[in-house]
């Protein structure tokens, strides 16, 4: 995500409270791919996982962004509709949407300390 043009990259959340934090960032790569990286650290992920360092990437491949855009409903730049419909709050639903309308993604997780 770093080292690409601001235009190119959104923030969705980004969160600093006493004990935790949360972030999930998108960028598109010059390829037309999706990257989507997310990281949560502190309490919050110690009490769920055992640990307090919870890290994953998404990426949508260029040839499946227009099924990502018919399923938010609206033509436009990707980037600012998801910014619309999953800023704040909103990112924790947004593994569950694209499963739900069937938008292909490859995901990478890592839990651990």
């Amino acid at each position: 995500m770093f080292g690409e043009s601001k235009k190119n990259s959104v923030t969705l959340r980004e969160e600093h409270r006493p004990g935790d934090y949360r972030f999930l960032g998108v960028t598109r790569q010059k390829n037309g791919d999706l990257v989507f990286e997310g990281q949560d650290l502190g309490q919050g992920v110690r009490d769920a996982f055992g640990c307090a360092e919870y890290e994953w990437r998404w990426t949508i491949k260029a040839q499946d962004v227009e099924t990502l855009r018919q399923a938010l409903g609206h033509r436009g730049d990707p980037l600012a509709l998801l910014k619309k419909h999953f800023s704040g709050d909103a990112a924790a639903g947004l593994q569950g949407f694209l499963e739900e309308h069937g938008v292909p993604f490859e995901s990478y997780s890592r839990i651990g300390d």
